[in-house]
């Protein structure tokens, strides 16, 4: 008696909320909700110098018995000469494996696991990275693998060894994937023969030795050129004594970066096509782009959501996928990179007769953005989804603290986030038919395939090839990735 009480009172309840809504709206778009309101943190509150000049961005983050801190060393691949191609690799799986002066990687990673934590490194193009996560309590033993294994890497032989071995297995298939070779081909292209492009082959890794690891390490690996990163649980102040306690002991150098050329060759627009024996056709289409501190940068971003960067809503994966169901995968990207133009591209995977088709189609929706203003639909769509997922930069601690790191790193605005909205809603349509016409140029596309000749070439009902149709046919020879030669 007592459930079916219960059972009435709250069937009561529940109708008497549903008329109270009901009673103020008739249908769900009717409903109003307060405007959000974010303000993004300010970096200078979170800026620290600690000792030697090591430069810290550092937040207390309580919800959480958790600390998170990541170096971040402005060093990378572009910086390793041709001859030692694949340093930036071995250094990424030997920092730790390869251990320090007093433990072994295999203790490392042991007492990292023990702790519940993790430890990672890796190279990229500019920067290297390496990352800790522990519980707080453990905070003090974190941090004394942390500083060593970034101080003081040994690089041990076998480690290097069992690198070196994995790396050249992994060549053997470095042609197989065919989107893989999609985007490295497509960036020889463009960029020619630059540190940006440069391969490792088993010469190369082979003749790495862990002289040049430590070398390479000494170089770049010292306070002043290095950023800290950290959020969690701890006290900023007693933080920064701790990490002063082993940075305090760590001399600086002096640096100076290599010279790396901006001067890149104009490829002979057309079709670029590297045969293999697949039903599928892999599509790049574009040229080089922008650097992210070009002042087009934020109508650059509005134009190529609409274009073909916005998902389903895009121009490119309406018509290619959702209007002809010619592929799960289109649409358009403007990459960018530290210091150097990305590139700027319309990609499709589709099958072999129907790759000169949807290149036609991607084409077409290229010049008609440089034609005609885009829809008041359309801006509203891409300023919308800009503002609303603006918070994404900070969705945790670290992240926000990483951000402003390589805001400094950069040299980026220190006030970029605070300008970033105001920059985005002054995107106009004009604006966008500007900057299309500035930055998408048709007489310069280079159209890279990788796919099956003769379907490709031959194509379908509605776009019959040949492929030449599209501009003069480059047939592209993949080198051997052990050699470095041409494959026969």
């Amino acid at each position: 008696m007592k459930r079916i009480k219960a059972a009435t009172i709250l069937i009561g309840l529940i109708f008497t909320c549903f008329s109270l809504v009901s009673a103020q709206v008739s249908r769900p778009e009717e409903l109003k909700f307060p405007p959000l309101k974010f303000e993004p943190p300010k970096p200078a509150e979170f800026r620290m110098t600690l000792a030697n000049g090591l430069r810290a961005y550092v937040k207390e983050a309580r919800e959480l018995p958790i600390v998170n801190i990541t170096a971040i060393i402005p060093t990378g691949s572009l910086y390793v000469p041709k001859e030692r191609a694949g340093l930036d690799e071995l250094l990424s799986q030997c920092l730790i494996k390869g251990g320090t002066k007093t433990r072994t990687g295999s203790q490392i990673e042991e007492r990292i696991d023990f702790l519940g934590g993790t430890l990672n490194f890796s190279v990229g193009e500019r920067t290297a990275t390496l990352s800790m996560s522990v519980l707080s309590k453990d905070l003090d033993e974190g941090l004394n693998i942390f500083f060593d294994v970034l101080m003081n890497p040994e690089f041990r032989e076998d480690s290097l060894k069992l690198a070196r071995d994995r790396m050249i297995e992994q060549m053997r298939s470095a042609n197989d994937n065919p989107s893989q070779v999609l985007s490295r081909e497509f960036q020889k292209v463009l960029y020619g023969e630059h540190p940006l492009t440069y391969q490792a082959t088993k010469a190369t890794v082979e003749s790495i030795t862990r002289d040049d690891l430590k070398a390479f390490h000494a170089r770049y690996f010292f306070p002043k050129n290095i950023i800290i990163a950290a959020a969690g649980d701890f006290s900023r102040e007693q933080l920064k004594n701790k990490i002063n306690k082993y940075v305090a002991k760590w001399q600086n150098r002096s640096l100076s970066f290599p010279a790396v050329s901006k001067n890149f060759p104009e490829p002979e627009p057309g079709v670029y096509f590297i045969q293999k024996k697949i039903n599928q056709g892999y599509v790049s289409i574009g040229h080089l782009g922008i650097e992210d501190t070009n002042p087009d940068y934020f109508a650059v971003q509005v134009m190529n959501f609409i274009l073909g960067g916005g998902s389903f809503t895009s121009r490119i994966t309406s018509k290619v996928r959702s209007d002809e169901g010619l592929a799960y995968n289109t649409g358009s990207r403007f990459t960018y990179r530290w210091g150097f133009p990305g590139t700027f591209s319309g990609y499709v995977q589709t099958k072999s007769e129907t790759v000169g088709y949807a290149i036609s189609l991607i084409l077409k929706e290229f010049e008609r953005i440089r034609q005609e203003l885009v829809s008041e639909a359309e801006m509203e769509t891409a300023i919308n989804y800009y503002l609303e997922s603006f918070a994404d930069f900070f969705q945790s601690p670290i992240n926000t603290m990483v951000n402003f790191a390589m805001l400094e790193l950069q040299g980026k605005p220190m006030n970029y986030y605070d300008t970033y909205r105001d920059k985005i809603r002054a995107v106009t349509r004009e604006k966008v038919l500007e900057v299309a016409r500035k930055y998408i140029h048709p007489d310069k596309m280079v159209i890279m395939i990788v796919g099956d000749w003769e379907p490709c070439n031959k194509g379908s009902e509605k776009w019959p090839g040949p492929l030449e149709k599209l501009g003069r046919v480059h047939r592209v020879k993949l080198l051997d990735p052990l050699t470095g030669q041409l494959v026969e």
